[in-house]
């Protein structure tokens, strides 16, 4: 297999240890960019681990190690403060790295991720509840998910997406039972989900003035349970109504699941859990008849899979869910994306699962934080359900009166797709450019600005690549013969910053952390622009210059086209 982009630069140095008598282990090598570049490209941290594990002073280990450092491709190697070692590289190994780019970079990338068996993963998010509006707080996990989905098709996996939808419950009794009582299909089926939404809050409001009102709800669920025809057919509908309401606002934000299976898809699948458990000693009698699964530390809290009336929990349904995961598709990974306030249920059912040996896959609780907005909470024609929708209009008609500031030279129709576009993109960017593992704060200021870290920044940056090679009359691929002249700083940082590109998707993999593509596509949008402002590229002082400026403009674009597919980004034709 070839070595490719940062991979080389460890493969010459694991080589120089060898050469020296010592082994290092290739994962726990890190390959940097330098900041201060006139110090070199990159920087690596092998002599720290090889001192430290051999006890030996860094300095040392650092010159030995470059003693025995021998490449053509490193036009510099040295030892930098207590004991980096800094590489600067030749211009022919980045001409040669772009041109491959250029010409494949699909194969470009298998190769350095060089993922040598075939990986599954299955990964759950959005889960709304049927029979209601999807709120803003559904937000966060369809859009982190999603871009985790295809990060990590693009690191070469195949990956599932299964949307655990919410359609079980005693809720669904009540709201059956306020359609039977106060509904009117005909005026429900002109507009189902509000009409259905205003119905539950109704039957709430009079359960308040009837007692027995919950009891009545209960027992119309215990009906859908049992398999009452009439219940089975309104919740059908109910259901109906509801997945095609979700697919409007995912079609919005281009967001596809390819399997949709609810609570209710494993409403046969639970008992075998249940049995199987029982039989292997792991689930044994709780309090009151209930069913558990004992923790391994006394002090921690059972496990309890079934109430002491027999019914099920979610932990139950989540149970039967990763054995359905299991036994179909046999994945190495199952992922949850689920925000922060499920932790201690992740934990309960990751361990739960283990102790009935459900699967080897490993299984992950990718969690969130809260969304916050920066001007307090956006006001709502709906009440106090901030709903997804809403948002995605606002977002949409603040962009179009930005694109109408601006005075663009586009028509109507354009001027509403690309704000279209930056609305979406901007809602969806905002979010994956904040560390997940945080709170995540909603500002529109910031979103829809373009400057700063925005999607209106970045598909600003990329829009005015695209114009520079559209006037030269080329496409990327077009550049891929070009030689490559870095003589010049803004150049050279450019490049190494497009370099870093494939190890910025596998450390975002490998993390389950989008915000770190999002970054680097920050980070690339500001080395473009300042290379762009200081430098002429269609009229460069020769036709060799113009042909490196082209390159390094047509390979920017390829990142950062490559990159907004990762966050689920579109890219606008113009601005």
């Amino acid at each position: 297999m070839k070595k490719r982009n940062l991979s080389i630069i460890k493969w010459v140095f694991l080589e120089a240890v060898k050469k020296t008598g010592y082994e290092a282990d290739p994962d726990q090598i890190h390959v940097e960019k330098i900041k201060e570049f006139r110090f070199g490209d990159f920087s690596t941290n092998i002599a720290m681990l090889l001192a430290n594990k051999e006890g030996k002073r860094l300095h040392e280990m650092a010159a030995e190690i470059v003693k025995h450092t021998k490449s053509d491709l490193f036009e510099k190697v040295e030892v930098a403060g207590p004991g980096f070692i800094n590489v600067r590289l030749e211009q022919k190994f980045y001409t040669s790295e772009a041109s491959e780019w250029l010409d494949d970079f699909d194969g470009y990338l298998k190769d350095f991720f060089n993922l040598t068996e075939k990986k599954r993963a299955v990964i759950d998010y959005s889960h709304p509840n049927i029979a209601k509006p999807m709120g803003v707080h559904h937000l966060l996990s369809t859009v982190i998910g999603d871009s985790i989905k295809k990060i990590y098709q693009r690191f070469g996996w195949e990956i599932i997406s299964d949307n655990f939808i919410g359609d079980m419950g005693t809720q669904f009794g009540k709201l059956m039972h306020a359609i039977k009582r106060w509904g009117n299909m005909q005026e429900i089926e002109k507009n189902p989900i509000p009409a259905l939404q205003k119905l539950y809050v109704q039957f709430h409001m009079e359960a308040d003035k009837e007692v027995e009102l919950d009891d009545e709800g209960r027992a119309e669920y215990r009906k859908f349970e049992e398999g009452d025809k009439e219940s089975r057919k309104l919740w059908n509908k109910i259901v109906k109504w509801s997945l095609l309401d979700m697919q409007q606002i995912y079609d919005r934000l281009g967001v596809r699941f390819d399997h949709m299976n609810g609570e209710s898809f494993y409403e046969d699948k639970m008992q075998v859990v249940l049995d199987e458990g029982r039989k292997q000693g792991v689930i044994v009698d709780g309090e009151g008849g209930s069913w558990i699964i004992k923790p391994d530390d006394p002090e921690d809290v059972p496990v309890l899979v079934r109430k002491s009336d027999g019914a099920t929990l979610y932990v139950t349904r989540d149970l039967a869910r990763i054995k359905y995961w299991q036994e179909e598709w046999s994945p190495d990974l199952m992922l949850n994306v689920v925000d922060v306030a499920q932790s201690f249920h992740f934990r309960q059912l990751i361990f739960a699962q283990r102790k009935l040996g459900l699967t080897p896959a490993r299984n992950e609780h990718i969690a969130f934080g809260r969304m916050q907005f920066a001007d307090g909470q956006m006001s709502t024609r709906k009440g106090n359900i901030l709903l997804l929708m809403d948002l995605l209009d606002e977002s949409e008609k603040r962009a179009l009166t930005l694109v109408n500031e601006k005075d663009v030279e586009l028509s109507d129709n354009e001027k509403r797709e690309l704000a279209r576009i930056m609305g979406i993109g901007s809602v969806k960017y905002n979010i994956l450019q904040q560390s997940r593992t945080t709170n995540i704060t909603f500002d529109w200021d910031r979103m829809l600005s373009f400057e700063g870290n925005s999607a209106p920044y970045l598909m600003y940056t990329v829009t005015r690549a695209k114009s520079v090679l559209r006037k030269a009359g080329l496409k990327p691929r077009d550049c891929r013969k070009h030689s490559l002249d870095l003589d010049l700083d803004i150049e050279r940082k450019l490049m190494i910053q497009l370099m870093m590109y494939p190890d910025t998707i596998r450390r975002a993999s490998e993390e389950f952390k989008p915000n770190h593509i999002a970054n680097y596509l920050y980070e690339l949008a500001q080395d473009f622009n300042s290379f762009y402002n200081g430098n002429s590229i269609l009229q460069a002082e020769s036709k060799d210059l113009k042909a490196s400026r082209l390159m390094l403009t047509a390979l920017t674009i390829l990142v950062m086209e490559d990159g907004f597919k990762l966050l689920g980004l579109e890219v606008p034709e113009k601005m």
